[in-house]
């Protein structure tokens, strides 16, 4: 049995893996159907808004300069000449002195370039508009076109459309957008050791975890996770549920047993699956060395730790990213991350990236950060952490008082 000859960095291999993978598919879907999925062609404009000149405020259409001057002490006087109702065209054009009143997004009269708020106006006993405060061109007037001109860009490729954008296409009259399809994603958990979390648990077995932990990463990438029945370390039969699972996902997710000889079989299937088959057997980092990542025939292949500290840190660190990229979306920059204080010192071993987990706290104002030490199988690892921290490959440590970013666990 083989183990691990030829580790690669983490970084090498997402850019090994993405450098070989295409974007999966794309589809045309009803725009307000489209709320998380990654855009596969720019939107632009095809008119402008707002499509006329539209109030911002409760008040009255008037022309600036008719307001100039004006003040509680000597209020302008102007005459009113209608209402412009929501909703309808203005009807209204306004002479020297007039003004007429505007609703909160309706339009304006015309030749109007301003709107007085009502607060700063009152109705004389001779049915005057009394101004108490000037107001400038264009204040509290929306003007045609100053939100989008026609052939501004709304929404660029790649993006995640979230509900901003989604309003936005649906205010210029895109109804329809083309996006990457929802991606799917099979997960596969094998190994003789595991049962389901309602059965009776013997000596020697452990209720398996990675299955429904995996599943949730992939639902908050945004994918459809299809979780398949537990496997036991037999070629034969995870060879039949991978190819199985090949062919109904875009991805497919192996959590094997934490054996080498699990992990072998892992591969052996993997290689079986499609070429090129596996691409990575190993990975430079702790935890989470004995990770596989394959490609068959065109799709992408994952083989994480069977240790559930291991199989979730590489899911975030590695195979994140590269479902990204297949996804059609733009890849993390691990920006959901803080700057803290590390609060002892740290060891590691130079050529390996070490993700440690780590407790957060607020001593007198400041965010420490603070090692959670455990094995790579102890679940409690990650109830007791916020998130790890990493030491790179070059570096033998992290000395106490080492400003440090703690790249934080995700939540909701």
């Amino acid at each position: 049995m083989t183990e691990f000859f030829n580790v690669m960095p983490p970084l090498a291999a997402i850019d090994l893996l993405i450098s070989n993978l295409s974007l999966i598919g794309t589809v045309k879907v009803r725009t307000e159907n489209s709320l998380g999925l990654v855009l596969a062609k720019s939107e632009y404009s095809d008119e402008e808004l707002p499509r006329f000149n539209r109030s911002s405020m409760d008040g009255y259409s008037v022309r600036a300069l008719d307001t100039y001057g004006a003040s509680d002490s000597l209020p302008a006087y102007l005459e009113m000449v209608g209402e412009i109702s929501m909703g309808q065209k203005s009807g209204i054009s306004l002479s020297e002195g007039e003004a007429a009143i505007a609703y909160t997004g309706g339009m304006l009269a015309e030749r109007a370039d301003a709107v007085v708020m009502i607060e700063h106006t009152k109705i004389s006993p001779s049915g005057l508009l009394e101004v108490y405060r000037p107001v400038a061109t264009g204040e509290n007037v929306i003007m045609a076109g100053e939100d989008f001109r026609s052939g501004d860009l709304l929404v660029e490729s790649g993006v995640t459309i979230n509900h901003v954008q989604l309003g936005a296409l649906l205010a210029v009259g895109n109804s329809c957008v083309v996006v990457r399809r929802r991606m799917k994603v099979s997960v596969i958990s094998s190994g003789d050791e595991l049962v389901g979390p309602d059965d009776e648990v013997s000596e020697g077995l452990v209720r398996d975890v990675n299955l429904y932990t995996v599943a949730a990463l992939v639902e908050k990438l945004g994918a459809t996770p299809i979780l398949f029945p537990r496997v036991r370390d037999d070629f034969d039969q995870l060879l039949k549920v991978g190819k199985q699972a090949l062919s109904e996902s875009d991805v497919v997710i192996f959590t094997a047993g934490s054996s080498v000889s699990s992990r072998d079989l892992t591969s052996k299937v993997v290689n079986q699956l499609g070429v090129p088959g596996v691409l990575v057997h190993g990975l430079s980092v702790k935890p989470g060395k004995p990770t596989i990542l394959g490609i068959a025939d065109g799709k992408l292949v994952i083989g994480l730790p069977g240790n559930p500290v291991s199989a979730v840190t590489i899911f975030n660190m590695v195979a994140t990213p590269i479902m990204e990229y297949v996804s059609g979306g733009a890849i993390s920059t691990n920006d959901n991350a803080i700057t803290a204080i590390l609060n002892s010192d740290l060891h590691s071993s130079s050529g390996r990236t070490d993700y440690v987990r780590v407790k957060l706290d607020h001593p007198e104002g400041e965010i420490v950060a603070s090692p959670v030490y455990g094995k790579s199988n102890l679940i409690s690892t990650i109830l007791a952490s916020d998130g790890y921290i990493e030491i790179k490959a070059e570096t033998t440590g992290l000395y106490e008082g080492t400003l440090v970013e703690v790249y934080l666990d995700p939540i909701g």
